[in-house]
This record gives structure tokens, sequence and C-alpha cells, in this order.
């Protein structure tokens, strides 16, 4: 009783000098706030991995509109920015140390899958670094690109160590979606209404990238997030798990959340149009449709064939597909683009920077060098108009080169071939289903990445991407789990002649004691 007093008693003088400290330092007060709270955050993932990942949500929803909000106290710094980006990536850290930690101390780092999962995570990590190191942009351009980006990977091994059972992904989907209803509210009301004027101040203020919403015809909504695109992906995917959540209770034969999920889905997709991310509707259209087809090995490799197929095709009539592209765009300019989101709706021509990178695939041999260009090669040659890169594939030839990028695809041929046999492995058993609905998402998402750029890599995209990879592997573990209890004989008792004997087995003198 009196440790708990003790410790009641730091917490209040930790908070009390935390106050002081944010109101009485002169510099910006939000600031000041996440460069505690980033550090109190991490410390707390450390001790609470579990409780952390729930705090993660709420910065993942709003850390965004905190960085605005800085605006209204003035005397915004790099260094403050810095601080609330800071929030995320370090959150993340403590999760993941605090779960490895654990996971060595109660055995289950030596679960097999677990294991291949970080692995895994730890080898696309060192890659993604070398090929930020190698951009020539610095160390710590490298390391502010890790810590937005591939560190979100290491979901895939946190997740199935803190939730073990469907149902605990499930209530932490409810929760994530409950989370952001405001900002899916608050996009709507950003396409009724316009920006606010603080938001308008932050574009204007030279800290940020958005600045470029400032010289269309009429600023596209981005809600608490960082800019339209994730706004509008996210709310794709998040409209997905809403029906995800109604196919669980659906299987498990109750009927909770069975209007609330259409609600919020009809919610996230009018949130993803309002974006006017238009690419962003596949994420919500792609798993409704293609749920049959992923039921199926057959199914899966034929619909993976068509994309393949799709994409070089995109790549050797890129032209015709522009010209058409810029027909549509111009008819639906004449007809629909008498206000100002009349002509945000109708510039289709914007997929045609995505379009002049596979064109560039096809028909322009600066692209395929055995090793690339890195990144900073890659951007004098776009500054000089030699090359177009928009997608995801272009991007990497342009950057790595055609042999590490053949490498890479070879190793994501061979791991998608076994993640999907895991997954239809599951066929017959209740998380089935949910399963297939994340498969869906991901599905989409990687659809999104090929063809217009990569999306994964912009938070929180990243984020719910890869806790719904962390969330199928969880299913997978735990079904294997009850599979392996199923076929594990069960052992009888030992049969004892007499009660006096009870022991018998066990004594140093057993051999003595007569038969009967």
């Amino acid at each position: 009783m009196q440790g708990r007093a003790f410790i009641i008693f730091l917490g209040g003088l930790g908070a009390v000098y935390v106050m002081l400290s944010v109101l009485l330092g002169g510099g910006n007060t939000i600031g000041a706030l996440a460069q505690f709270l980033s550090i109190g955050s991490f410390i707390l993932a450390v001790l609470q991995p579990r409780l952390a990942l729930y705090l993660m949500v709420l910065y993942a929803g709003y850390s965004d509109l905190l960085k605005r909000m800085m605006v209204f106290d003035g005397h915004v710094t790099m260094n403050d920015i810095l601080w609330v980006r800071a929030l995320c990536p370090l959150t993340l850290a403590g999760i993941c140390i605090g779960t490895l930690v654990r996971s060595l101390h109660d055995g289950s780092l030596h679960h097999r899958r677990k294991l291949v999962s970080l692995l895994v995570c730890f080898l696309g990590f060192i890659v993604s670094g070398v090929s930020a190191l190698r951009s020539g942009s610095g160390f710590n351009a490298a390391a502010t690109q890790l810590a937005d980006g591939a560190a979100y990977m290491f979901l895939l091994f946190v997740v199935p160590c803190i939730f073990r059972t469907p149902a605990q992904i499930i209530a932490f989907i409810k929760y994530c979606l409950i989370v952001f209803i405001p900002v899916a509210l608050y996009g709507i009301k950003q396409q009724i209404f316009g920006l606010s004027d603080f938001e308008i101040e932050y574009l204007q203020s030279g800290l940020t990238v958005l600045s470029k919403h400032l010289d269309d015809v009429r600023p596209r909504p981005f809600s608490t997030l960082v800019d339209s695109s994730p706004f509008g992906t996210t709310c794709a995917v998040c409209a997905c798990l809403a029906l995800m959540v109604r196919r669980h209770h659906r299987d498990t034969g109750t009927r909770a959340w069975g209007g609330m999920s259409f609600v919020l889905f009809a919610l996230f997709v009018v949130a993803c149009i309002a974006s006017m991310a238009r690419i962003a509707n596949l994420n919500w259209m792609l798993p409704i449709l293609l749920l049959p087809v992923l039921r199926s090995a057959r199914g899966t490799a034929t619909l993976y064939a068509t994309v393949a197929t799709m994409f070089v095709t995109a790549c050797i009539f890129a032209q015709e597909l522009i010209n058409a592209v810029t027909r549509l765009t111009l008819w639906a300019l004449e007809n629909f683009g008498g206000t100002a989101i009349g002509v945000q709706f109708s510039r289709f021509w914007t997929i045609c920077d995505r379009l002049d990178g596979m064109h560039d695939i096809a028909h322009n041999p600066l692209m395929w060098t055995m090793f690339g260009y890195g990144t900073k090669g890659a951007a004098d040659l776009h500054e000089a108009h030699l090359v177009a890169s928009h997608d995801l594939i272009s991007n990497l030839l342009l950057e790595i080169g055609w042999l590490p990028l053949g490498i890479l695809l070879i190793i994501a041929a061979l791991a998608l071939h076994s993640f999907h046999r895991s997954v239809l492995g599951l066929r017959g058993t209740p998380v089935f289903s949910i399963c297939l609905w994340m498969v869906g998402i991901l599905f989409g998402l990687l659809v999104h990445n090929i063809f217009a750029g990569n999306v994964t890599s912009t938070f929180p995209v990243n984020f719910f991407c890869w806790f719904i990879a962390g969330g199928l592997n969880a299913c997978i573990i735990h079904q294997e789990g009850l599979r392996v209890k199923k076929q594990l004989p069960e052992q009888p008792p030992p049969h004892m002649r007499h009660p006096c004997f009870a022991h018998a087995a066990t004594s140093p003198f057993n051999r003595n004691l007569p038969n009967g």
C-alpha cells in the first residue's frame, strides 16, 4: 500500500513538472507537450505494449492535427515539428522492445511462425535502410524515412504476440473504427465547408509540403491526417474493416454490430469519396468484389495473373491509354467543370503521370540498368525530364535496377505463395471469413501500390496495412495452436491396483514391493 502511494506521489510530481515546463518554457506549448508525450509514450510502450498500441491509434488519427494547431501558439520551429512527428515512431519502438522482451521471457518467441515473422521484419528493415542510405540524402534523412515507413512492418511480429485470439483483434479493430469516426466526419466537413482559418494559416507557414493545395482551384480535404490520399485510403480500409467486424459476429452466432457496421461502412465510403482521391476507392471496392475469388487457390492464382497481365498491357499501350484518358477528362470538364468541385472531380488525367512511368518501362532504355541510379540519381533524371516514374515498379526499377528488383519480385512471389497457402488452409474454420477480408484489403493496397504509387509508405496507411498483416498472422498462429491441441492424445492416469501403492512407482524401494 505504501509503495503504491509512493508511485502515485512520484507520478503527481512528474505531472506538475511537465505542466510547468510546458507552460513556462517560453517555446511552443504544443511542441513542448509533444516532447514529453513522445518520451512518456516510449516508456509506457516498453512496460505495457498492448496499452501503448491502443494509444498509438489516437496518435495515428490526430497527431497531424496536433502539428497544425501549433500555429495558434506561434514560435513554431522545425524542432517542434520533429517532436510531433516522433510520437508514433517512438511509441512503436517502445512497443517492439517491450513485446520482444516479453516474448523472450515467456518463451513464445520460439514459436516457428513468430520467429520467421521477426526475421522477415529485420530483413525488410535492413534492406530498406540500405536503400535509404544509398539514396545519398544523408543519415538523418534515411533515419526519418525508416521511422516513417519501414518500421511499421514490425507489426507483423508484434500483433500476434499482443493479440492471441481473433476476438481480441476484432475488439481492437472496433476501437480503431470508433477513433476514426471523427476523422471521417471532419473530412466530410472540410469538403462541404472548406478548410478552417488555422489550417489555411498552417498551409501558408512553409512547414509542410501541403502548401501545394493552395495552388489548386479548391484545397482538397485531408481531415486530421497528413494529406488527402492517405485520408481517402485510410477511410476505404476502415470501411472494409467495418464489414469484416459484422462478418465475424455472424460467424460466431451473434448480432452485435449488425446495423452499426453498415452505418460505419457508409460513413467511411462517403469520406473516401469526399477526399477526391479517386484511386483510393479501389481499396473498398476490390475486397468486396474479390472475396469469392480469393476462396480458392485457382481463383487466387488467376487474380494475380490478371493483375500482372494488366500491368504489362498498360506499359505496352500506355500512350493509347493516355490519349483516351485525356479525351475523357476534356469531356468531363466540358460537362461538369462549371464549379471548383466539378473541376477536381473531372481531372482524370492525373492518372497520366502513372501511365508515363509505365510507358517508360516498355519504351525507355534509360529505365533498364542492372543496379539503378539511386534515389538522388533518379531525382536528377526526373528533373531533366529524361524519365518518368509515378508507380511502385517504375520507381524501384529506376532506383535499384532490374537485378535487385527481380530478386525482390521472386522473394515476394514466394512469400505470397506461402501466405495464401496458410490462409487457404484455414477453410472450414471460424476465422476463414475474416481472414479473407484481411487478404482482400491487403490485395487492394497492393494494387494501389502497383498502379498509383507507394501509398503504404504514408502514415497512417502503413500502420493499418501492417496491423492487418499482423492480424492475419495472429489468426493463422491461433488456428495452428488449436489444431495442435486437438492432435495431442490425452495421457491416461497411471493405473494402481491399491491406494496403498499410489506412490510405488516413484519410491526408491519400489523394486522390493510385492506385485499384488
